[in-house]
C-alpha cells in the first residue's frame, strides 16, 4: 500500500479513526497550540501581537482562578464597558 498523507488537526485527523484501525501511523506535529483549532487559522494581521506580549509580560502565575473570580464577580456592568472606562480615566 502506497503511503498516504492525511493532514488537519487532530480533532479532523481523529474522525478517521475507523479508516486507520489496524494501520501504523506516524504524527508529526505541525505546528504550535496558537493554531486555530476552529478550522481556518487566524490572520497575522488580526492578532494583536502587542497586547499579547503585554498579557505575558504582566502575568502572574501566583494568581489563581478562584482569585480573579471573586475580584470580577464583583463587575456589575459588561467588563468591556469597565476596560474602556478605565483606560478613558488613564489618559484624560
Amino acid at each position: 500500500m502506497e503511503p498516504k498523507t492525511i493532514e488537519g488537526t487532530w480533532d479532523e485527523v481523529s474522525r478517521r479513526a475507523d479508516e486507520l484501525a489496524g494501520h501504523r501511523v506516524r504524527v508529526i506535529v505541525l505546528d504550535g497550540p496558537t493554531a486555530d483549532v476552529r478550522g481556518g487559522g487566524i490572520p497575522d494581521d488580526l492578532i494583536d501581537h502587542d497586547a499579547i506580549a503585554y498579557c505575558e509580560r504582566e502575568a502572574d502565575d501566583r494568581i489563581t482562578l478562584d482569585q480573579v473570580r471573586a475580584a470580577t464577580s464583583s463587575i456589575k456592568d459588561s467588563m468591556a464597558r469597565v476596560v474602556i472606562e478605565e483606560e478613558r480615566a488613564e489618559r484624560f
